[in-house]
């Protein structure tokens, strides 16, 4: 017995007022979907090194020639290579879109214009992905609003559907908004104060931006580029509706494996491979800049 109360008083827990209690039942759920998706992994590593059949799907024979082809299969490089740097490139635009944005809704003084911002901002949350990617089809198609304006202004028209331009137009648009959300509480709590000093200082609304707000804003920046990043990576959607069937992302290649091929096994490896470049890219930003809006960092009250 006596072993066991000193067990319980070693684990970082304080069950000690009513209110850790709680605050630990409200956890629960969290952590249950954590350990589902740990089963999941445990499941695709299984998964991974399994035999690829034909007619059986797979055999349980253990082996590591779906890791090999992982190796061999250059359509594969090629479509990972195209998911990397489309989601750097929209991580980027995202981000760099929504500091003003948000600084914007935080700062301005007229309630009507930050009113329209935010109508701006949270409408695209009442539609899914695919429907924003359809809308970007009617937009950008061949017989889209854009070619009908250039048309009736005289100027040829283009083909954007099926091109890289549109799977970062689509992205930025369904992505940026996370963003907005990830640097508005970080914005908000720079004390405007400080601002004001620049200014008296002689520094101009540019020179305050980037050497106040934007060190300041840094938390923001580090979460909203983490959460646009890892969305971006997995996204099936945009880039299958948008991409014309020939950009395609490390997701739709996944799909085609799963439901076209039947092979689970290398769909699995696919998988694992996705999770842990996004997972080390997280990893390296929590390392280098903390983790952000998304936590608190360690020490901190």
């Amino acid at each position: 017995m006596d072993g066991l109360i000193a067990a319980k008083n070693r684990l970082p827990l304080d069950t000690s007022s009513v209110a850790d209690r709680f605050g630990y039942v409200l956890i629960a759920p969290s952590i249950l979907l954590v350990s589902f998706l740990a089963v999941g992994m445990v499941m695709l590593a299984w998964y991974s090194v399994l035999t690829y059949d034909t007619i059986e799907i797979f055999v349980y024979e253990l082996t590591l020639d779906n890791w090999m082809r992982l190796v061999e299969t250059g359509a594969f490089h090629t479509v990972f290579f195209r998911t990397l740097l489309y989601s750097a490139l929209v991580t980027v635009g995202s981000v760099g879109l929504a500091v003003p944005y948000a600084y914007l809704v935080v700062r301005t003084r007229r309630p009507v214009f930050r009113y329209v911002l935010l109508f701006g901002l949270f409408v695209p949350f009442f539609t899914g992905v695919i429907i924003r990617a359809y809308g970007w089809l009617i937009v950008l198609g061949k017989n889209g609003l854009l070619n009908w304006g250039l048309n009736a202004l005289g100027i040829e028209t283009v083909s954007i559907i099926g091109t890289p331009a549109a799977i970062v137009v689509g992205l930025l648009q369904y992505l940026m908004p996370f963003a907005v959300l990830m640097l508005t509480p970080a914005i908000a709590s720079i004390d405007s104060d400080l601002e004001r000093a620049a200014q008296n200082c002689g520094a101009n609304n540019w020179e305050t931006f980037r050497h106040v707000v934007l060190p300041l804003s840094r938390p923001g920046i580090t979460a909203a580029t983490i959460v646009v990043f890892t969305l971006s990576m997995a996204n099936y959607a945009i880039p299958n509706l948008l991409g014309g069937g020939t950009n395609s992302f490390v997701a739709n290649f996944i799909y085609s494996k799963v439901f076209d091929m039947m092979n689970y096994p290398f769909a699995a490896v696919l998988c694992i491979i996705l999770v842990l470049v996004a997972s080390v890219f997280v990893f390296a930003v929590f390392k280098l800049y903390g983790t952000g809006t998304l936590g608190v960092e360690a020490g901190e009250q």
